[in-house]
């Protein structure tokens, strides 16, 4: 029971990211749609900025798609909950990388924004004030660093048990691959100069966190199979 919340709050935390950083976005357009800019010429607006015209297009993508896999995620979860049955991992996993990937792409869609608008960012009542609601997303049903960790020790654990060969055969992309690789070597060094095993994978920590990103992208492809470079993108 414990866990069906941690779940589905996560799923809640993801699409309240979401919204909030959609109406941000889209009452920022509003103000720039109508924002005369000096010495534009025939395009007078802060819209047509072309960084800012570019970001607002950007951030609709990428909106767009992550709705779209957490909603399927979401839907996943309620059919299993109604037939009274345990998410199985790779939902599981899926719902936390929706979380992830929900939470930091708003963080940076929306600071992002906050760099092009100028004044507008520091004015009452724009949203921007608001902005930390986000950070407390960061750290709501199960904070995005301690979630990424699980995905990493999962991989790990898994690189561990499989051939190479075998890895591919299951969707293993080799940013993957060679970040394990990478996290084995480091740990292994760590451990035989007399490190604790805790210490060795905490030496480790930036291929720890590749790893992480890493599995997420391979999550989000699986939904999104066109895209090949989603660490590019989300």
């Amino acid at each position: 029971m414990i866990g069906q919340r941690l779940f589905t709050g996560r799923v809640a935390v993801a699409q309240a990211a979401l919204v909030f950083s959609k109406k941000l976005f889209a009452n920022t357009k509003k103000y720039s749609d109508s924002k005369e800019c000096a010495m534009r010429g025939d395009t007078p607006f802060l819209t047509d900025v072309p960084q800012l015209k570019a970001l607002y297009d950007e951030a609709s993508t990428r909106f767009s798609e992550l709705e779209t896999f957490v909603n399927a995620r979401e839907a996943s979860l309620c059919l299993s909950l109604t037939r009274g049955e345990l998410p199985e991992y790779n939902l599981t996993r899926a719902i936390a990388v929706a979380k992830i990937k929900s939470v930091e792409t708003c963080v940076e869609l929306c600071h992002r924004l906050k760099q092009e608008v100028g004044s507008y960012a520091l004015m009452a009542n724009t949203g921007f004030e608001h902005t930390d609601f986000l950070q407390c997303c960061k750290f709501a049903e199960g904070d995005s660093r301690i979630l990424g960790q699980k995905i990493a020790r999962d991989a790990f654990a898994e690189f561990g048990k499989k051939r190479k060969n075998d890895l591919a055969a299951l969707g293993w992309s080799s940013l993957e691959t060679e970040a394990c690789a990478r996290v084995a070597a480091s740990v292994a060094q760590a451990v035989a100069n007399g490190a604790s095993k805790m210490q060795a994978w905490d030496g480790a920590w930036r291929d720890v966190y590749l790893l992480a990103d890493s599995v997420c992208d391979r999550v989000m492809s699986e939904t999104f199979p066109e895209n090949t470079n989603l660490s590019a993108k989300l």
